[in-house]
């Protein structure tokens, strides 16, 4: 999941750039949207197999993680995550339907969409659970493959995942704050088009 959150930042983060740049970096594609989705259901079936392992795991006291609570939350998390990763490829399928793959008709779609405040909470919401899910299923991950495995390493390994998954999740916020307000918290490009977060300049006297 984190190397999917990471990609599709690559591609959402030219849009603060303005449409073009979002439009030049990201090419919008009946292939690539296909390609896109068989990546998310094989990382959907293969969490749900790990989650299952993960129980016969810890029934033999082998688990990555420190207490059955920490498993509950993670389980938790995990389901608003991928519900949100689901939902957003819905958001693709819709538009890519209703205006063909045309990067420029999607980039203004996701802002007439992302700029409604009950939409808008339901993204803050799953990210707020992706970052959760990431946080603590990185360091899980690089435990149950032999890394940190001593009391100090782990702890340590804890705080770096923590502090990796927040700077994901804060690009996150600032790509959306961009298609939801016009303005991004940084990187937002001075030469982005009127109306995306900027206003039109005035017309000179005279001019034709």
């Amino acid at each position: 999941m984190a190397v999917l959150f990471g990609f599709g930042l690559s591609q959402m983060w030219p849009a603060l750039r303005g449409a073009p740049s979002y439009a030049a970096s990201s090419p919008a594609s009946w292939f690539s949207l296909i390609a896109w989705t068989l990546v998310v259901l094989l990382c959907l079936g293969a969490y749900a197999h790990g989650w299952g392992r993960l129980v016969l795991a810890d029934g033999e006291g082998a688990a990555p993680y420190r207490s059955a609570g920490c498993i509950r939350l993670q389980k938790f998390a995990g389901a608003i995550a991928w519900a949100f990763i689901a939902g957003h490829l819905v958001v693709l399928w819709v538009m890519t339907f209703r205006v063909g793959p045309v990067a420029l008709s999607h980039y203004e779609l996701l802002r007439e969409l992302l700029s409604r405040p009950v939409v808008l909470a339901l993204y803050m919401l799953g990210l707020a659970a992706l970052g959760l899910y990431l946080s603590q299923g990185i360091s899980a991950s690089l435990r149950a493959w032999g890394f940190g495995t001593r009391p100090e390493s782990s702890r340590w390994l804890e705080v770096g995942c923590t502090v990796a998954s927040a700077i994901m999740i804060l690009m996150a916020v600032n790509i959306l704050s961009h298609f939801a307000t016009g303005r991004a918290y940084w990187s937002a490009s001075s030469s982005a088009a009127p109306g995306v977060g900027q206003s039109p300049k005035p017309m000179d006297e005279g001019a034709p």
